[in-house]
C-alpha cells in the first residue's frame, strides 16, 4: 500500500491542490475578521464548518480527478498491473492527510490572528478537540466528492457540497432529526464543541444545542459513513476500469 499512497502524493505534489492547504484556512480566517472581529473566533468556526470546509474537499475531489484526466484520460492506470481498488484507496488517504494538513494550518493561522487582536490565546483543548471532530465529521465527502467529480465533473462536486452543506446542514443541524442529514453532523457537533449556534451567534448558557450527547453519535455515523462510501466507491471504481468504462 506504501508506494500506492507515494505514487498518488507525488501526483500532487507542487499543484494547486497542495496549495489549497493554506489558502483555504488563510481565507476563512480572513473573510471571519472582515465579517466582524468582536466575534472572530465564533466566525472562524462557523464559516469553516458551512462554507470553506465543504468548498475545499469538493475542490481536492474535484483536481484529483482532473489530474487523472488530463494525463491520460485514465488509461495510465488502466494498462498498469495494480490493484485499481488500492489506488483508489490511497486517492482517499491521501486527500484526509491533505485535509488533516489543513486543519493544521487552519489553527495555526487562527490561532496567531486571535493573539494578535485579542492579545488572548485561542488555542485551548477545546479549540483543538472541535477541529478534531469538524475533521473526522467531514471525511465521509472525500470519497463521495471525489466519486461524484470523476462521474459528473468538477462543477457538480463543488455545487452539489455547497448547497446541500448550506441549504441542508444549516436548517437541519437544529432540528431533532439532524443525524438523518450528514451535512448537518459536523455544524450539530459543533454547538455544544465551541458553543457557537449553526447561524453563528454564540449559545447562552444551558441552551438544548450544548447537549454533549450528540457527540458520539454525529463521530460514529461519521466514521460508519465514512467507511461505506470508501468500500462502495472502490469497488464501483474497479468493476468500471476493468468493464472499459472508466474514461466515460
Amino acid at each position: 500500500m506504501i508506494p500506492y499512497l507515494r505514487s498518488e502524493r507525488l501526483k500532487l505534489k507542487r499543484t494547486f491542490s497542495a496549495k489549497l492547504i493554506f489558502l483555504v484556512p488563510i481565507a476563512n480566517v480572513a473573510f471571519s475578521l472582515l465579517m466582524n472581529p468582536m466575534y472572530f473566533v465564533s466566525n472562524t468556526v462557523n464559516w469553516w464548518s458551512i462554507l470553506f470546509l465543504p468548498l475545499m474537499l469538493a475542490l481536492w475531489g474535484s483536481l484529483t480527478h482532473q489530474k487523472e484526466q488530463l494525463a491520460s484520460s485514465y488509461q495510465g492506470i488502466y494498462l498498469l498491473p495494480v490493484s485499481l481498488r488500492n489506488i483508489w484507496l490511497a486517492k482517499l488517504v491521501v486527500m484526509g492527510g491533505y485535509s488533516l494538513a489543513a486543519f493544521g494550518v487552519y489553527l495555526l493561522v487562527m490561532g496567531t490572528v486571535g493573539m494578535l487582536f485579542t492579545g488572548e490565546n485561542i488555542l485551548t483543548m477545546v479549540t483543538l478537540m472541535s477541529a478534531l471532530v469538524l475533521w473526522i465529521t467531514t471525511l465521509w465527502e472525500i470519497p463521495l466528492f471525489l466519486w461524484i467529480a470523476k462521474k459528473w465533473g468538477a462543477a457538480a462536486a463543488i455545487g452539489i457540497n455547497i448547497v446541500c452543506a448550506m441549504g441542508l446542514g444549516i436548517p437541519c443541524s437544529t432540528r431533532t432529526f439532524w443525524w438523518a442529514c450528514p451535512w448537518s453532523w459536523s455544524i450539530r457537533l459543533m454547538a455544544p464543541m465551541a458553543g457557537v449556534h449553526p447561524n453563528g451567534t454564540l449559545l447562552a448558557p444551558g441552551h438544548a444545542l450544548l447537549d454533549m450527547r450528540v457527540l458520539p453519535v454525529g463521530i460514529g455515523l461519521s466514521l460508519l459513513l465514512t467507511v461505506a462510501l470508501s468500500m462502495l466507491t472502490m469497488q464501483r471504481f474497479g468493476p468500471q476500469i476493468r468493464s472499459g468504462e472508466g474514461g466515460r
